[in-house]
């Protein structure tokens, strides 16, 4: 799920207000590895895994909605749509509501079905207590794919978001959709059937067909976008970073150095998974503040097992003072190799060393076939 920046949520909530639903809020719990939260009147004495609260929905919610991926609640649906009313934002903050009745008939997804997870999370409701799941998300009711489930699946960021709608439409009222997926990203929306409206190319069509709208799988910031119709891009995370800098470079450097290099090759920095560079560096304030500007980690390594891998433009000045022949190239190479976005497939650097006055880049990505790469 797609959070804010800084929040950590723990998985899941189940709220019951009622004694028959504490009875199947107790079934739910160890399967969903889940919390519980339970009107006073009705607590438990002794049992440390039940959180008590005053039985007030509207009390307690809000802390929950800032805490927890999804939340179950097991009470009339009335209560619950006034009481989270004033709680939503949107589909990437928002966590996903589950309603169950309190004779545990229906496990309805109320909010966030996708990108919360609450169709998933009314699934497997469904499956411990032997319910009935109640879906009304449209792609899922079809049976066609879903772009920001496709995102989830593999970790990606979604752009633009406002259009996700028009593409969902489309989708849904049957209409011709491209997929394109030229770097092959490994999907498993895209491993299913397709309906006959859905045309899935791995690589760019020429000329491209005729659509209502479309769905690009990319890294890349190409052209050839303009060409689509209504579009969403899925950005997969197969990009690093690696860096390296002369001792208390500014961040405005090294920012513009990475901004600057990837618009030169058409990358998208949605699409970087780390930022990498040597662990003498671990201190430097423009690294720190540099993974805050992109909301990604920051890894570093050994100077040891930098030197283990072939750097394609080493430095004797650099392994005079770190003691390794290369950092940016290393590290891109390095964080990729360690920490794969997919099962399979090979690493190389995209773009080789980069430098400004006091700082290097380079950028290694992830790729599905090893045929078209080299290793380096």
């Amino acid at each position: 799920m797609n959070q804010k920046p800084g929040v950590t949520r723990e998985k899941c909530a189940i709220v019951t207000i009622t004694r028959p639903g504490l009875v199947l809020a107790k079934k739910l719990r160890e399967s969903l590895n889940a919390t519980l939260y339970v009107s006073e009147r009705y607590t438990e004495p002794g049992d440390p895994d039940i959180q008590s609260f005053d039985g007030v929905v509207k009390n307690l919610l809000p802390q929950l909605f800032q805490s927890y991926d999804g939340i179950v609640l097991i009470m009339a649906l009335g209560i619950v749509v006034r009481t989270i009313a004033p709680l939503i934002q949107d589909k990437k903050h928002d966590p996903g509501i589950v309603v169950v009745d309190v004779s545990g008939k229906f496990s309805i997804s109320l909010l966030s079905g996708h990108l919360g997870g609450a169709n998933q999370l009314a699934r497997e409701v469904s499956d411990i207590i032997g319910c009935i799941p109640v879906i009304t998300t449209g792609t899922d009711v079809t049976g066609t794919i879903a772009p920001d489930m496709m995102a989830k699946e593999i970790g990606a960021d979604l752009e633009p978001f406002d259009l996700l709608k028009k593409v969902s439409s489309a989708i849904v009222d049957g209409d011709k959709v491209l997929v394109l997926n030229p770097e092959k990203i490994p999907v498993p929306s895209l491993q299913a059937t397709m309906k006959p409206h859905i045309q899935v190319f791995g690589e760019w069509p020429d000329p491209l067909p005729l659509a209502r709208a479309a769905v690009l799988i990319s890294s890349r910031t190409a052209e050839k976008v303009n060409e689509l119709p209504v579009h969403v891009v899925i950005r997969p995370r197969v990009l690093s970073v690696g860096l390296g800098c002369n001792r208390g470079t500014g961040f405005d450097e090294v920012r513009t150095l990475v901004l600057e290099t990837f618009a030169e090759h058409r990358l998208s920095t949605a699409s970087i998974r780390t930022l990498a560079s040597i662990d003498l560096k671990q201190d430097e304030a423009a690294f720190g503040e540099l993974a805050k500007f992109l909301e990604r980690p920051f890894v570093f390594f050994r100077r040891e097992d930098l030197s283990s891998l072939s750097t394609p433009n080493p430095s004797a000045m650099v392994e005079s003072h770190v003691g390794t022949p290369g950092v940016a190239e290393p590290s891109a190479l390095l964080s990729l190799r360690k920490d794969p976005p997919f099962p399979g497939g090979r690493v190389r650097l995209i773009v080789t060393k980069k430098k400004s006055l006091n700082a290097t880049i380079s950028v290694a990505e992830w790729q599905s076939n090893p045929e078209e790469s080299e290793d380096q």
